[in-house]
């Protein structure tokens, strides 16, 4: 080939990889089924050939991200679905994303647990295992291909309670007493075999994304072994990471609040409005805090009520943070989070989303994956934090006297009020 030639088709590859960046940030911003530029349009815009765009098109229709149709022409296709990675099951999650869980069960059988089956839930050699392989899905669409592994001596019976709608982890607690303590996950990318694409509906070659995880319970027993593949078109993972901090410089940890807490609570409830509410609510109102009849009014909450109370503790025993929640008074089949604080001079080192976290979680494990919160309509920073976690805006407001500010509900977990009616 020339030089003359292969600078033609470097050229072509470079027009044709920047038409599809800026078709893919385009798409990040349309709705599903939102059209396209034409074919024509997106050669005049871009200075492409008609056969670059094809070849971009069909590219972008091969990863699902658009879809055509013949006459009518090329629209955006749906948006990836996104979890964060975290001890919850897969009806959990997709309730808390928004979207209606469901399975289609595929195979049960009870079988000599392999080699490294047997290796991961500390079975004897010879020990039968229980296979589950599911169809997992979201609002009827199949995104997830799952075998599970259990000990069948342990959970012999168990095939036979699950359902399509039901929380596999809320299963355990209900019916076998398993509290879940925590899990090793990996994730790695593989290729479709024809049998895994036919049950997805991907179009061969398909990439996956196979999760394997390793459960044990607070006893430190293994649980659940299980491999789940999920659509790469459809699916992502997202997590929040943190620079870990020196040994004996701020770590903190988190554990249930104490009667004894009272005091150190109130320094913080009183220093996170000091610090952050100053723009937000009145300042007669943050000058009328008074540290001791706080104190003994979050020792009330935290004897007398049913509602859970968490702090989060630094290396010095210094409390830093807390959080409060339970079920929501409107709606006892909803969790709710009654408050969030972190000290002042404690901000933006992920102590309040470390809480935030334990709460969902815990609320999760209860069986309440639809949470609701209230929050300053003003207070911004809370509010991405919250947003970050999937919260909406449900469309109730309120005003409560002592405050004389704009409150704004926040729901997650299904649509807020105002898409549902609409």
């Amino acid at each position: 080939m020339t030089d003359s030639a292969t600078r033609e088709r470097d050229g072509r590859a470079g027009k044709g990889e920047r038409l599809r960046e800026s078709l893919v940030e385009m798409l990040r911003s349309l709705p599903e089924g939102s059209a396209l530029p034409t074919e024509r349009e997106l050669c005049e815009r871009f200075d492409v050939s008609r056969g670059t765009v094809r070849t971009v098109l069909q590219r972008l229709e091969a990863e699902r991200r658009i879809y055509r149709h013949q006459g009518r022409g090329t629209f955006a296709g749906p948006a990836k679905i996104e979890q964060r990675l975290g001890l919850t099951s897969h009806t959990e999650e997709m309730r808390a994303s928004g979207f209606r869980p469901g399975s289609k069960l595929i195979d049960v059988s009870r079988l000599e647990a392999p080699i490294d089956v047997a290796s991961a839930l500390a079975l004897p050699a010879g020990a039968e295992a229980l296979k589950i392989e599911r169809l997992r899905l979201a609002d009827g669409e199949p995104i997830a291909l799952e075998v599970l592994y259990l000990d069948a001596e342990r959970f012999d019976g168990i095939t036979g309670e699950l359902g399509e709608d039901v929380s596999f982890y809320q299963l355990l607690r209900l019916g076998y007493g398993v509290e879940l303590e925590s899990a090793e996950e990996t994730i790695e990318a593989v290729i479709a075999t024809p049998r895994e694409a036919r049950f997805l509906g991907c179009v061969l070659p398909a990439a996956l994304l196979q999760l394997t995880r390793l459960t044990v319970d607070s006893r430190g027993r293994p649980v659940e072994f299980v491999r789940s593949l999920y659509r790469a078109d459809r699916f992502r993972f997202r997590q929040h990471l943190q620079r870990p901090r020196e040994p004996g410089s701020d770590a903190a940890s988190l554990r249930v609040a104490a009667a004894a807490d009272a005091s150190g609570l109130a320094a913080v409830f009183v220093s996170a409005w000091r610090e952050r509410y100053r723009s937000v609510v009145p300042h007669d109102v943050i000058d009328a805090l008074d540290e001791h009849e706080i104190a003994d009014w979050l020792r009330r909450l935290v004897t007398t009520t049913d509602q859970t109370t968490i702090v989060c503790e630094a290396h010095d025993r210094a409390l830093v943070g807390f959080v409060r929640y339970g079920l929501d008074p409107a709606d006892p089949r909803t969790g709710h989070i009654y408050a969030l604080y972190v000290h002042g001079a404690q901000v933006r080192r992920g102590h309040g989303r470390r809480l935030l976290e334990h709460s969902l979680a815990a609320l999760a494990e209860r069986g309440h994956t639809e949470v609701t919160l209230w929050v300053f309509e003003e207070n911004w920073p809370a509010r991405e934090l919250y947003a970050s976690f999937g919260f909406k805006p449900d469309g109730a407001t309120r005003i409560e006297p002592q405050y004389r500010t704009p409150e704004i509900r926040l729901r997650r977990g299904s649509q807020p009020a105002a898409e549902a009616q609409s």
